[in-house]
Parts: C-alpha cells; structure tokens; sequence
C-alpha cells in the first residue's frame, strides 16, 4: 500500500460525485448506531454493512481495505486485552488466574463490547475516508460557515503528511541502498543506529526546507488566509438518501427485534 492509495481510491471511486453531505448521513447513521446499539448485534451489523458497501458499491479493493484496517485492528485488539485481563483481586467467576492476573465472564464481555463497538466505528470511518477526499470534507465544512482558519490548518496538516511520509520513504530507500540498514556484519548495530538518526535528521531538514517553500509559493500566489479548490458539484441523489435510510432502519428494526427476545 502506498502513502496516498487511500486518498486515491477516494477521487478514483465511483461514489466521487455523491454529496459529501449525503455520505456524512450514511457514514455518521451507522456510528451512531454503532456506538449507540448494544454491540451484539448492532455493531456486528454495523461492520458488516460498512464493509459490503465499501467491497460492493464503492468499488474499494479488498485487500486496500484490510491493510487499510490492519494499524487500527491491532490498537484495538490490544486495547480489548488490556480490559479482559483484569489486574488485582481475581472475581469468583475467574476462568484463570495467575497471580495479579485474572481472566473472567464479566471482563471478557466488556472487552468483546469494546471490540465489536471499535471495530465497527473504524470500518465506517474508513468508508467514508476511501470513498471522500480531505479536499470535498473541507470545502463542504467551509460552506457550512466552519471558521478558516480551522480549516486552513487542517488542510496544510494533511499535505504535510504526505510531504514527511514520502520524504521518509525516499531517504529510508537511498538509505537501503547503500546497505546502511544490513542486518549481519560487524558493528552492524551501531550502523543501524547511526543510520536510524542520520535518516530522521535528514527527514526533518528536508520536510522544513519543503515547508517554507510551499509557505513561499502560497504567499507569491497572493494567498489572502484562504486556500480554494475546486470541487464536484453534483445533484442530489434521492436513491441514495432512500437507500441510507433503508438500511439504518434495517438495522436497527434488526436490533430491537434481537432484545426484544
């Protein structure tokens, strides 16, 4: 996976000319369903129809998607851990105890709460991230009379993201190529070391010297405290809105009828 592949799926997708406004609905229904529904089964249904719509009408590809979820999927994992571990005096329904550390029903339901909750709120945020590029989010914000300053710091923040990550890759990549990451030889530990310091300095010099100069561009443009794009201006979709609220009913006529019995 590339630096920008999420922010490319989201121009090259085909929900590119939907609303902002309209995904926002049907991305913020389903976590707000998910964090709101009892986790079995709101949230399993919650994850499990961001992920059709992402594999099935956002055309996202598979295995972007699982990379995509993989950093956020292991926080959680371990954060579920930490709470179906309980540490001090062991509950009388303990499955297992090892000295401070005990395992029982009630933690582990907590944890697999958290999990599913988790689980489910980062499929939905990660549709509407692989299906809406940053520059349509802030524009939509702007028209809602969002302050610019806030949003100029957000934009600037997001391309200098992408400034320290590719500028990373490429010195990490001159790096390897003079062998000053090799794992075997002599002294080959304090190479790596010297080689780890000497690629985050350089990382760091050269994301400043990019930075002044898209600061020197941007003034040298006239750049009055706002930054405009362009954006798409599409009409409206009824069968879009129709089929977000079908599904946030469907699931939560699915989950009354789950607590109900």
């Amino acid at each position: 996976m590339r630096v920008t592949s999420l922010d490319d799926a989201a121009w090259a997708g085909p929900w590119r000319r939907i609303r902002v406004g309209e995904k926002l609905l049907l991305c913020l229904g389903l976590l707000g369903t998910a964090l709101l529904a009892p986790a079995w089964p709101g949230s399993a249904l919650v994850a499990a129809a961001a992920t059709v719509l992402a594999l099935g009408p956002a055309r996202i590809p598979a295995r972007l998607l699982a990379l995509a979820s993989a950093p956020p999927g292991a926080f959680i994992l371990v954060g579920g851990l930490s709470v179906a571990v309980r540490v001090g005096e062991p509950s009388r329904d303990a499955w297992w105890v090892l000295g401070p550390l005990s395992l029982g029903a009630d933690s582990l339901a907590r944890a697999l709460d958290i999990v599913a909750h988790s689980t489910a709120g980062t499929l939905v945020v990660l549709l509407l991230a692989t299906t809406t590029p940053i520059v349509d989010l802030l524009t939509w914000l702007r028209r809602r009379r969002v302050p610019g300053p806030l949003l100029e710091i957000a934009s600037l923040t997001y391309r200098l993201l992408f400034v320290v990550l590719q500028t990373a890759q490429g010195v990490h990549e001159a790096s390897a190529a003079r062998l000053g990451d090799a794992p075997v030889g002599p002294g080959s530990l304090g190479r790596r070391w010297r080689t780890a310091a000497s690629v985050l300095g350089a990382v760091l010099v050269r994301t400043w010297n990019r930075a002044v100069r898209l600061q020197a561009g941007l003034e040298a443009r006239g750049l009055d405290g706002e930054l405009h794009v362009l954006a798409p201006t599409g009409a409206g979709s009824a069968r879009f809105v129709a089929g977000t609220a079908m599904l946030l009913a469907a699931v939560w006529g699915l989950v009354v009828l789950a607590v109900v019995r």
